[in-house]
């Protein structure tokens, strides 16, 4: 038989608890602090005699249910993220939904252009496709097909982007996003990336390259990035900028956070739709997280409450107790072991010491020792 009986159940809720930590770590904490003091108010009563162990296990047992109910209360919805970055994406996202249903003559006019951009490019990839191969492919030299190459097409795109065809490099980014599992090289994936950066569309590993990147800098270099991000309208500097923001302590950083906040009205819809989604995720798992570590207190709690060791004390233990309680403090300094008629504090009484003397002088040499 094991020496703890809730090993098991307590056993994968602590290794994931340890693997997965959370904020709401320390309100757990807390609850099972106050529960404990209670409890061990609840034995200290039961030693006097004011309680039986019956009363107090059903004392203890309420106690219990109470922690309990407000750390799941606490955990249901729990993020250690203000609740604002939330509230201000879903504003932002709200109002320009408002807006483009009552959009003006030259925002539809705008929208109409833009699709009839990518309309014309699309029909130019499907026109000017053997262009391309043949500009961009390569024939080996063992004889066969011609096939692309990752540095072909990287320079082809480049050639592309000087030239200002926008045709010749969306097909060159498509190339190269389709030859990407080819290239497992960390460097071959960082160009292939950088390549095929688009500033209306969210690449989660541009988006990290920047976190990784910018991770622990100054807030002057963070607050440099997310103005660039916000001017460009680059929808991946963007997102990475909030997450920034997200993470970013309080204190000398509130300043660009607030900037970023503000500043969402100026991200892309593709930056606006990933955030929500992005967001919506995180607090999902971190709340998720959190009712796993309410309930990992919650066995603790229930194990303790029901104090199986406790028992009423004998008639002896009372007495023996009320005459320790009648006999007099020991005075400073005074050894306790050479006062046979003095004792030294209770646990109570050393307790009220330490709350009354300030800044901790109990610790003293002239303060009688703890019994």
């Amino acid at each position: 038989m094991a020496l703890n009986p809730l090993r098991k159940t307590l056993g994968p809720l602590g290794i994931r608890g340890a693997e997965t930590s959370s904020a709401f770590s320390t309100e757990a904490e807390a609850g099972l602090a106050r529960f404990r003091a209670r409890r061990d108010e609840l034995q200290r009563n039961v030693r006097r005699g004011e309680l039986t162990p019956k009363v107090a296990r059903r004392l203890a047992a309420e106690t219990a249910a109470e922690i309990r109910q407000a750390l799941t209360n606490q955990a249901a919805g729990f993020s250690a993220v203000p609740r604002s970055f939330l509230d201000r994406l879903a504003e932002v996202a709200s109002t320009r939904d408002r807006s483009r249903d009552s959009a003006s003559l030259e925002a539809l006019q705008r929208e109409t252009n833009r699709l009839l951009r990518e309309s014309l490019i699309e029909q130019q990839l499907r026109n000017r496709e053997e262009e391309f191969r043949g500009q961009a492919y390569a024939r080996p030299v063992a004889g066969g097909s011609p096939a692309p190459s990752l540095d072909g097409l990287l320079r082809f795109h480049e050639t592309a982007t000087l030239a200002r065809d926008e045709a010749a490099r969306e097909w060159a980014r498509r190339q190269l996003e389709a030859y990407r599992p080819m290239a497992p090289d960390p460097d071959d994936q960082r160009q292939i990336d950088l390549a095929c950066d688009r500033p209306d569309r969210v690449n989660p590993r541009l988006v990290g390259r920047y976190l990784e990147q910018l991770e622990g800098g100054a807030s002057d270099e963070l607050e440099a990035f997310a103005e660039h991000a916000i001017a460009a309208h680059d929808a991946n500097a963007c997102v990475a900028a909030f997450m920034l923001a997200r993470e970013a302590p309080e204190g000398p950083s509130i300043g660009w956070v607030r900037r970023v906040l503000n500043g969402l009205d100026h991200f892309p819809d593709a930056a606006l739709i990933t955030l929500r989604a992005w967001e919506a995720e995180a607090r999902a798992e971190e709340s998720e997280v959190a009712r796993a570590e309410a309930d990992r207190i919650a066995l603790i709690i229930d194990a303790e409450a029901a104090m199986p060791a406790l028992q009423a004390p004998s008639e002896a233990d009372l007495e023996r107790a009320s005459r320790f309680e009648g006999m007099p403090l020991a005075t400073p300094g005074e050894p306790i072991g050479l006062a046979f008629g003095r004792r030294g504090f209770t646990a109570e009484e050393f307790s009220a010491l330490e709350a009354t003397t300030p800044d901790g002088d109990d610790a003293s040499p002239d303060q009688p020792s703890h019994a």
